[in-house]
């Protein structure tokens, strides 16, 4: 098996199947209600929806520099609709979903010979950039998965 099918794994595990941490994505946002998902807490500054927001918009940041550019992506980090329902919560996951789509895709056109070379961020090779992405959303996700505790306790 090949690095990048391996990794190509761990991202789709995280997303929706057997995820070493004990859940995936999938599995903790399921049958969140936006209004759990846009409650603040006290002791940790980010919402869920925040969290799922932020995971998204870097999913597209690291997608970008994989295709060579700097650019940023066309919406903000941690962004919130200005209309907080139902309807913009499903809009959110989706937006995640698809996230991780265009990312999979991505990587499983890039090539494994480039693993090495440097990203369009200094002193940050590809397979730094990739490795740091799953590490990202492993650490978002358990952030989730304790909000979603503290909101149906």
């Amino acid at each position: 098996m090949s690095e990048l099918t391996r990794i190509v794994k761990l991202f789709a595990d995280l997303q929706h199947g057997d995820c070493w941490i004990g859940t995936n994505f999938k599995e903790a946002l399921h049958a969140v209600t936006a209004e759990q998902a846009a409650a603040a807490t006290i002791n940790i500054a980010n919402t869920i929806w925040q969290l799922v927001a932020h995971v998204t918009y870097w999913r597209t940041v690291v997608n970008i520099r994989l295709n060579g550019t700097t650019d940023l992506p066309p919406f903000q980090d941690f962004r919130l609709p200005e209309v907080q329902d139902d309807i913009t919560w499903k809009q959110a996951i989706h937006d995640l979903e698809t996230s991780y789509h265009v990312l999979r895709n991505t990587l499983l056109h890039f090539k494994e010979e480039n693993l090495d070379k440097p990203s369009p961020r200094p002193e940050q090779t590809y397979y730094h950039l990739i490795m740091g992405c799953l590490q990202h959303d492993a650490y978002h996700l358990g952030q989730i998965v304790l909000l979603k505790k503290q909101a149906i306790t």
